[in-house]
């Protein structure tokens, strides 16, 4: 809006701004007053003060934008380093961040943004919601200083933020600062409430932003195709830190922390494990990602569900950190009889302080997908003590207790770093199968070993030592 419709509203001046006679350096000084105070209310109502967010929020979708054609949100000390030009805030909407229920004005935000190719900006403060499905082209930038909280009452199988949609992206200002959560100490019982819950979805890009304090997940992903999630955090949740359930494809997690996990079992901070035999599990990528302080494992990886009908397993992990885990730093397991085939590879990662086993293939049968740990590094395991269910307390392991009818194997353990100062493990690596039926196609071979209370030699193969296995 231009000036001088202010100033000839108000009578005060009757030529245009244009016109060099109105900047007669010779008239009084109260026109440099007018030209101030009418700078100071523009800036108000477009540079992003706190008046001029009340502004917008007062007005509708439609006003906001035709006053604002850029539809450039109002900026804080808050907002990502770059805003792009067609984001809009979410303030334009109405009022929110007021401590009610933000629900109906963030969905109408989403909806709108969404259907109109536009960006929708979250200022920084502090909002409540009920659940939010995100539409198709949904793009939204949460700012630094955004808390969005769960209301209370969320039922068994509710969850926070859904995405069954295509070509979706939040991106936070980073993952300690644009923070969703829930209400985690109100969930006493079930597993399903998830902080966000992306199922049937694609072309989904997910960075900077936290997802914690859920009853279930802080990330549940199926049924969904050239998904990424990087630099985010989730933290305190109930089930897992993320659960990848299979049906997916081009999955990409990068420098995502899972941590914290502890409520109902198993308590991991990331498990990748498919719920039926058609539910594959393709170009599944981990990579410099933390799994830390969880009270179950650190990363599991259980194809237990799939059989020989199923699809090739392709998952990779690069340069994972899994530490102060309360069972193993690195589990998988399988099926027994019939096993999907594939390749899993774990590598150049590490395991300290983990409760049991540093890395275990339990249960894991030879005719599985080939399970591969290559330049792992394990750092003093079995803080707790021997392994509580099988005894022993060897750094990394190929283990059953019992109950097999095929050999355990297909597992690798190459160029593997044993370091212990604790005192708590007698042996580098134990292969055993309890079963009796044997073990076949398995390998380690070290690169440097340390401090292990009971060599040599390195481990035991079926009870007797050896000191690599080819």
């Amino acid at each position: 809006m231009h000036a001088q419709i202010f100033l000839s509203a108000a009578g005060r001046i009757a030529c245009q701004a244009s016109d060099p006679a109105c900047f007669n350096p010779n008239r009084s000084l109260s026109f440099l007053f007018v030209v101030i105070f009418i700078t100071l209310g523009l800036c108000g109502w477009g540079c992003g003060g706190g008046g001029g967010s009340a502004a917008k929020s007062a007005l509708s979708p439609d006003t906001a934008l035709s006053t604002d054609p850029s539809g450039a949100p109002s900026t804080n000390s808050g907002a990502p380093a770059t805003t792009p030009s067609d984001s809009v805030s979410l303030l334009h909407f109405g009022n929110a961040g007021f401590g009610g229920d933000d629900t109906n004005v963030l969905q109408t935000a989403l909806n709108y943004t969404a259907a109109n190719g536009e960006t929708l900006e979250i200022p920084s403060g502090s909002y409540n919601i009920n659940p939010l499905s995100f539409p198709n082209n949904a793009n939204v930038l949460v700012d630094a200083g955004v808390t969005i909280t769960a209301n209370p009452g969320y039922g068994a199988n509710t969850t926070m933020l859904n995405i069954s949609s295509s070509n979706v992206k939040i991106t936070g200002a980073g993952a300690t600062v644009s923070v969703f959560h829930m209400l985690k100490a109100q969930y006493t019982s079930g597993e399903q409430r998830h902080c966000m819950y992306i199922v049937n979805a694609s072309n989904v890009t997910v960075s900077g932003i936290s997802c914690n304090d859920s009853g279930g997940d802080g990330l549940y992903l199926a049924s969904s195709t050239n998904v990424t999630v990087e630099d985010c955090i989730f933290n305190n949740n109930r089930r897992q830190g993320s659960s990848i359930t299979g049906g997916v494809n081009h999955v990409f997690y990068l420098r995502d922390h899972f941590t914290n996990t502890n409520g109902t079992a198993p308590q991991s901070g990331l498990d990748i494990e498919p719920d039926a035999p058609g539910n594959f599990l393709l170009d599944v990528n981990i990579e410099d990602c933390y799994t830390d302080n969880n009270a179950g494992d650190g990363l599991m990886v259980s194809p237990w569900l799939l059989n020989s009908s199923s699809q090739p397993v392709s998952v990779t992990v690069l340069r994972n950190h899994s530490t102060g885990n309360q069972r193993y730093g690195y589990f998988a397991n399988n099926n027994d009889p019939s096993n999907a085939p594939g390749n899993i590879l774990i590598q150049d990662s590490f395991s300290d302080q983990s409760g049991s086993y540093g890395a275990v293939g339990r249960f894991y049968a030879a005719n599985g997908a080939s399970l591969t740990f290559q330049n792992l590094t394990v750092i003093n395991p079995h803080v707790n003590g021997p392994d509580p269910v099988l005894g022993d307390s060897a750094a990394v392991g190929i283990v059953r207790g019992g109950g097999g009818t095929i050999p355990l194997g297909n597992v690798h353990f190459l160029n593997t770093t044993i370091a212990i100062t604790n005192g708590k493990s007698d042996r580098y690596f134990n292969f055993q199968d309890n079963s009796g039926i044997g073990i076949k196609n398995v390998q380690f071979e070290p690169n440097s070993l340390s401090g292990a209370t009971n060599t040599p030699p390195n481990g035991l193969d079926q009870g007797s030592g050896a000191n690599a296995m080819d």
